[in-house]
């Protein structure tokens, strides 16, 4: 029956899955920094689905450079299922992405990539 507490699986994803979206992405000698919209985190729950939406294009020079998203300051490196870091060959297209976030064990994992 749907809509009851037997059931939980049916409250998954209730309001969808959101959308976040980059604002700038820039390389430095040791990452690609993508930068996200200051407090994007702060009205989601503690773990779940993301769609992310790059904007911007990575700088083909820096291909080989682990990706980092930037929020408040704060730096978060984008790592693969297996939880090596996504590099920017991995995200080399603009458009829309499938992440896992876990805000307390700060993880950000690609679960579709461009290749």
């Amino acid at each position: 029956m749907f809509g009851s507490t037997n059931y939980p699986f049916n409250f998954s994803n209730r309001r969808g899955i959101p959308l976040i979206e980059s604002t700038n992405v820039t390389a430095d000698s040791t990452n690609v920094v993508i930068t996200l919209p200051n407090k994007v985190f702060r009205g989601l729950n503690d773990k779940g689905l993301v769609l992310f939406k790059l904007n911007q294009s990575i700088p083909e020079a820096s291909n080989t450079l682990p990706i980092v998203f930037s929020s408040n300051d704060y730096t978060q490196p984008l790592t693969n299922i297996g939880g090596t870091e996504v590099t920017g060959e991995t995200v080399i297209a603009t458009g829309v992405y499938l992440i896992y976030y876990d805000k307390y064990a700060n993880i950000m994992q690609l679960l579709t990539a461009q290749a």
